[in-house]
């Protein structure tokens, strides 16, 4: 069976056929024939596996693009995860860490120290206004405490696990009589979420 497109026969361009008309051209025809095999081979392999390699690493690249798209997507949300779990922490902490006797937890606490004897005085003092929260803070002034009293009392505090406590200033004077001893000034606050700023009424 020979097939025929357009009226040409392709058994007459078998490879044989061929090179016996190469053979019989002059050299001129000969190295025309090779340029136009040439550009032949160009344009029917070269050109489009070059063609599909640049669409290849074009969609490398986009590929490679997007996948540090849903990285930087995915640390992202896990970064406001994070940081929704913080305020979640905060708010239930404002919620129920109020302490309406701070003093006395103050008092309590430096009796657990072993330096309850060394308060000065113990302030409460108005704290400024908010929309967000009551705050209720206490001046504290010790007198002779060492360093490590002074550390394990304000870790106390701040470390409460029934009450939000927050140390907000911390000033240490050394004793003129005893220079491993301090006087100790600092404010400690208390805080309560308002009903408002939690989207009540």
């Amino acid at each position: 069976m020979v097939l025929k497109i357009g009226g040409v026969s392709f058994d007459r361009l078998k490879i044989q056929n061929l090179y016996n008309a190469y053979l019989g051209m002059t050299p001129r025809e000969q190295t025309m024939a090779l340029v136009a095999a040439a550009v032949v081979l160009v344009l029917v392999v070269v050109l489009p596996v070059t063609v599909a390699t640049g669409k290849i690493k074009k969609l490398e690249r986009s590929i490679g693009e997007g996948n540090d798209q849903i990285r930087t997507i995915a640390r992202e949300i896990d970064d406001l995860n994070l940081e929704r779990a913080r305020l979640n922490d905060v708010e239930t902490s404002l919620a129920g860490g109020f302490d309406a006797s701070i003093s006395t937890t103050l008092e309590t606490l430096a009796g657990k120290a072993g330096i309850k004897d060394r308060i000065d005085s113990l302030k409460e003092k108005p704290a400024a206004p908010s929309d967000l929260f009551d705050e209720a803070s206490v001046d504290v002034r010790l007198k002779k405490v060492t360093l490590n009293e002074v550390i394990d009392y304000l870790y106390s505090i701040e470390q409460n696990p029934e009450r939000l406590l927050r140390l907000k200033r911390l000033e240490l004077k050394p004793r003129y009589d005893n220079k491993k001893e301090f006087d100790v000034s600092f404010q400690v606050s208390t805080y309560r979420l308002l009903e408002t700023a939690g989207g009540g009424e």
